[in-house]
């Protein structure tokens, strides 16, 4: 069976500051690179502080992450995804000041390397195309005269004004979410959508070529189906096998019709989240990942099925029960999508919201949660290697018990099928439950490939018993010497 690897991506998140200093950490210090514009230099097991407005620096960079690649895959990971590496004020990024890789992290000769180390291990990268604002003191607004006298801000026949929307010149300008540090970007300026997407060495296109495999985009709700679209069609256009993830906050049916090739999912988040923590009931759940899959489709494969990330609490923070937290993991590689681990929760590291979320990275091993920790490469080895879960198709399974979540996915190959089932009570239970499945093997010995449990399959039914708040993968193991059934198929 070929597998695509957009649908059997395992997604590790990197906050750069935050991952691992590399080689030149002492050198950027002493140039000044972290307090050019007002930053200060932490120790690195310090907590960040609200205070500091985005202006205290850790240290993380492209040459750690390059350090860091083997511990990246002995997880079982094989997509990076970066948060933006771009030039900017601030530790998070997301306030551009020009498209070049930010001398905190490195330059463009050190992010090639990033991406042939990470090629060589069969790792691919995905960078953060913030393409909705820009910082206000960046190249093109330059409020502060950062950059010279000229700007949208400073002069009114600035080549840039017209990247930007004024309702009165120069103050009154349309910015994200009202903060006036970000200037929204009119895309709908021509040649803006040139130096960003269309042209022959537009933004997209240049680190597409430089390495890169694909745009996380954030703000894609922001964005609008025409300019993802754009986007997707630019990128495809110089590696047609790049991907394109649009950050969207609501349902993604109408999102994933567009030409985005997938979402990170917060709806899947909010659905299980919102279970395990008691405000929604099971059935609430079921329903929802059923109708989820009708509606949004086959690109949800594609999708990243998130639990937490730099934006939210820490999984470790919103999850309190262990037994629950494992639950989730399960749930992220058995519903189609990808499972996405945000940097450190593989160790339990904790954190509330911004910026507690975003404490630097824990590499002291005696500060780890082992347990978890092999849990989590346990999920990962599953998901690589069993096909149904990369990219197989949907079984909605009904069940009658109210806490009880169950469903299949399957290939064209019977014997990839698995059968996922998830007791959220807090006693055993034991389950009848018919199969809806034209290729169900009958009277064939069942395993569990991970999780706890058993099971036995009988004519279009599974007979199954799990342990209070627990899951299993149940998958057919026929013994049979020689009759091989649906052999034709």
């Amino acid at each position: 069976m070929t597998i695509n690897w957009q649908e059997s991506q395992i997604v590790y998140q990197i906050f750069v500051d935050r991952f691992k200093r590399g080689k030149d950490f002492e050198k950027k210090v002493k140039d000044g690179i972290y307090s050019r514009d007002g930053g200060v230099v932490r120790n690195w097991d310090e907590k960040p502080s609200k205070e500091s407005r985005g202006l205290e620096f850790f240290g993380g960079d492209l040459d750690g992450i390059i350090d860091s690649l083997d511990y990246i895959k002995a997880l079982g990971a094989n997509v990076i995804y970066l948060t933006p590496i771009f030039l900017a004020s601030t530790n998070h990024k997301y306030d551009t000041h020009d498209f070049v890789v930010d001398p905190q992290f490195g330059d463009e000769r050190t992010l090639v390397n990033l991406f042939e180390e990470s090629h060589k291990r069969g790792i691919r990268v995905i960078l953060d195309g913030v393409f909705n604002h820009v910082g206000v003191d960046g190249v093109w607004f330059n409020r502060s005269k950062k950059y010279g006298n000229g700007g949208a801000y400073n002069d009114p026949r600035s080549p840039y004004k017209d990247f930007f929307e004024f309702r009165r010149w120069p103050d009154d300008f349309r910015a994200w979410l009202d903060i006036k540090l970000l200037p929204e970007l009119n895309l709908e300026n021509e040649e803006l959508k040139r130096i960003l997407f269309t042209g022959d060495d537009s933004v997209v296109k240049r680190y597409l070529r430089m390495g890169a495999d694909g745009w996380r985009l954030d703000c894609a709700h922001d964005l609008g189906h025409r300019i993802n679209s754009i986007i997707a069609d630019n990128s495809k256009s110089v590696n047609p096998d790049a991907i394109v993830i649009g950050e969207v906050s609501g349902y993604p049916d109408e999102w994933l019709r567009s030409k985005l090739d997938g979402v990170m999912n917060y709806y899947f988040s909010t659905l299980l989240l919102n279970t395990i923590n008691g405000n929604f009931d099971v059935p609430t759940l079921k329903r929802g990942l059923d109708r989820m899959v009708e509606e949004a489709g086959e690109k949800l494969c594609k999708s990243w099925n998130m639990i937490s990330s730099h934006d939210t609490p820490r999984m470790n923070s919103l999850i309190k029960d262990g037994a629950f937290k494992k639950m989730a993991v399960a749930f992220q590689i058995a519903y189609p999508g990808n499972p996405f681990l945000y940097y450190g929760e593989e160790n339990g590291m904790y954190g509330e919201g911004d910026p507690d979320n975003r404490r630097p990275m824990i590499w002291d091993q005696s500060r780890w949660d082992w347990e978890f920790r092999e849990f989590v490469i346990k999920a990962f080895e599953i998901r690589r290697r069993e096909n149904a879960l990369n990219g197989g198709k949907y079984l909605k399974i009904d069940l009658s018990n109210p806490f009880v979540v169950g469903f299949g996915r399957y290939t064209k190959d019977p014997k990839d099928t698995l059968f996922f089932f998830a007791n959220f009570s807090n006693s055993k239970t034991i389950e009848k439950v018919p199969i809806p499945f034209a290729y169900f093997m009958h009277h064939v010995r069942m395993e569990s490939v991970f999780g706890q449990g058993e099971a036995i399959s009988r004519v279009s039914e599974i007979d199954f018993e799990l342990p209070p708040k627990s899951f299993a993968f149940f998958k057919f193991a026929p013994n049979f010497s020689l009759y091989r059934m649906y052999k034709s198929v």
